[in-house]
C-alpha cells in the first residue's frame, strides 16, 4: 500500500508495530515478516484463482450480510432492487519482453509490446462507491501458433456466465460501453435475466438514426431540468421499442438522449440504450442512477493506477505474479472502499481523541484528508507505528455510510 517497489516492504517490515498489526489482522502467528523476494516467489507460483476465491468470499459475505444493500437501486427505477455492475477493460502493464498471460501489439516499425489486460466487473453507484466484483483476464493461448488474439468481447462472453454462476439470484443491471452493443452480448445478458444499459456511440449510426426517428415521432417524451452533476440545463428525450438487427438477431431496446450546451455554445449529446422501460416518472432516475454511473469504473481504474494502490507498478511479471498482484490490488480496493465509506473513521477518531472529540466527525473521510493518496499514506503510517492491540473492536458495529 503506497509502495512503488518490492524493496519498500523490506524497509517497512522492521517498524515497531507492523508485525503485531499484520498478525492481528490476518489471525496469524508469524515471528517475523517475509522478505520481499519471498512474497514475489509466492506470487509467481500461486494459482490466481486462490486470490480470486478470497475476493469472492469477501463479497459473498458482504452481500449476504446486506452490507452493500445501500448500493442497490430503488424498486421505483427497475421494479427490483438491482445492483448496477459496470464492466470494462483495464491495461495495467506493458513490457517489451514476452511475458506470461499477455496479449501483444505490433507497431509499424516491427517492435512488439506485450500487455497485461483484465476485464473487470464492479458494483458501482453515483455517490462514488465502487466494489470490484469479478475479473476475467484477457490473455492469448499458451500455444505460440494461436490464430486470433483474445479480446474484450471474448472475455466478456466468459465473464458473464461466471458472474451468473457465482451470484445466480442477484438482480443486476449490466453497464457497458458501445463496444459491447452487439448480438452476442445483448443475447447473453437477456438470457441471464439481467437488465442492460449501453453507452451508444456513433459507431452504431444506423441504430442511432432509428432512435432519433422514433424520438422525433414522440415529442411528449421530453423533460427539461438541471443536471445534478454540473448544474447546467439539459434536455432529456426518450423512446421505447427501438428495433434493430445485430447480426442475425433482431433486438428491441429503449433509448434515451441527454443534450446540454457547453460554455462555447456547442451542444453535447449522449445516447444510452437500455432494456429498462422508460416513462416520464422514471426516466431521470434511469439516466442518473443507472446509465451515467458506468464512468465510475473508469474513475476506479484511475484511483488504482495513480492514487497509491500501484496497479501499474511492476511488482512482478514472472509466472502468475502479474495476475496475482492485480488480484491483491482489487482486494485492497474493496478494503479501502469499506474504510472510506463506513463509520469506521468516526469511531477511530473518537477512540484516538476521547477527551478532545466529544462527538464523531461528520465530514466524509475523503473530504477530511483531501485525496485518496493521503488516506492511504495515513493508513500505512498507522499500520507501521500504532499497535492495533490497544483497540477493542469487539463491541463496534460498523455501517456502510450512504451520505
Amino acid at each position: 500500500m503506497g509502495n512503488s517497489a518490492n524493496r519498500d516492504l523490506d524497509h517497512d517490515r522492521d517498524e515497531p508495530a507492523f508485525l503485531d498489526n499484520i498478525n492481528r489482522l490476518s489471525g496469524g502467528k508469524m515471528e517475523r515478516l517475509p522478505h520481499s523476494d519471498t512474497v514475489k516467489y509466492i506470487m509467481e507460483k500461486l494459482d490466481p484463482m486462490e486470490l480470486a476465491g478470497v475476493r469472492g468470499q469477501m463479497l459473498r459475505r458482504l452481500i449476504r450480510n446486506k452490507v452493500l444493500d445501500s448500493m442497490r437501486l430503488s424498486k421505483e427505477i427497475t421494479g427490483k432492487k438491482h445492483f448496477t455492475v459496470a464492466i470494462d477493460a483495464v491495461h495495467f502493464h506493458t513490457s517489451h519482453r514476452e511475458i506470461p498471460h499477455s496479449t501483444r501489439r505490433v507497431h509499424a516499425d516491427g517492435t512488439v509490446d506485450y500487455m497485461l489486460i483484465a476485464l473487470e466487473a464492479q458494483i458501482v453507484n453515483r455517490d462514488g462507491r465502487r466494489i470490484p466484483l469479478m475479473t476475467e483476464f484477457i490473455e492469448n493461448e499458451q500455444n505460440p501458433d494461436y490464430v486470433k488474439q483474445d479480446c474484450e468481447l471474448k472475455a466478456c462472453k466468459r465473464l458473464l456466465p461466471r458472474l451468473k454462476e457465482t451470484y445466480p439470484r442477484l438482480p443486476l443491471v449490466i453497464l457497458l460501453d458501445g463496444l459491447y452493443l452487439c448480438e452476442d452480448i445483448v443475447n447473453l445478458v437477456r438470457k441471464k435475466g439481467w437488465e442492460l444499459s449501453v453507452t451508444v456511440t456513433d459507431k452504431t449510426s444506423a441504430f442511432l438514426a432509428k432512435a432519433e426517428e422514433k424520438m422525433a415521432a414522440n415529442p411528449r417524451n421530453r423533460i427539461e431540468d438541471t443536471d445534478p452533476v454540473d448544474k447546467r440545463r439539459r434536455t432529456v428525450t426518450w423512446a421505447n421499442g427501438v428495433k434493430h438487427v445485430f447480426g442475425d438477431t433482431k433486438v428491441c431496446l429503449n433509448v434515451l438522449k441527454m443534450s446540454k450546451t457547453n460554455g462555447k455554445g456547442e451542444t453535447e449529446t449522449l445516447f444510452y440504450a437500455t432494456t429498462i422501460f422508460l416513462s416520464k416518472r422514471r426516466v431521470i432516475g434511469v439516466l442518473d442512477q443507472v446509465c451515467r454511473t458506468r464512468w465510475q469504473i473508469e474513475e476506479s481504474f484511475k484511483v488504482q493506477k495513480c492514487h497509491g494502490l500501484g496497479l501499474e507498478k511492476a511488482f512482478g511479471t514472472v509466472g502468475n505474479a502479474g495476475l496475482n498482484f492485480y488480484h491483491l490490488v482489487q482486494i485492497a480496493n474493496i478494503t479501502l472502499q469499506l474504510i472510506m465509506h463506513s463509520s469506521l473513521f468516526r469511531r477511530l477518531q473518537q477512540h484516538q481523541n476521547p477527551d478532545r472529540i466529544r462527538h464523531p466527525i461528520r465530514r466524509p473521510m475523503l473530504e477530511w484528508y483531501g485525496t485518496i493518496k493521503n488516506i492511504l499514506a495515513k493508513i500505512k503510517s498507522c499500520l507501521l507505528m500504532i499497535p492495533l492491540s490497544g483497540i477493542d473492536l469487539s463491541n463496534w458495529r460498523l455501517e456502510f455510510n450512504t451520505s
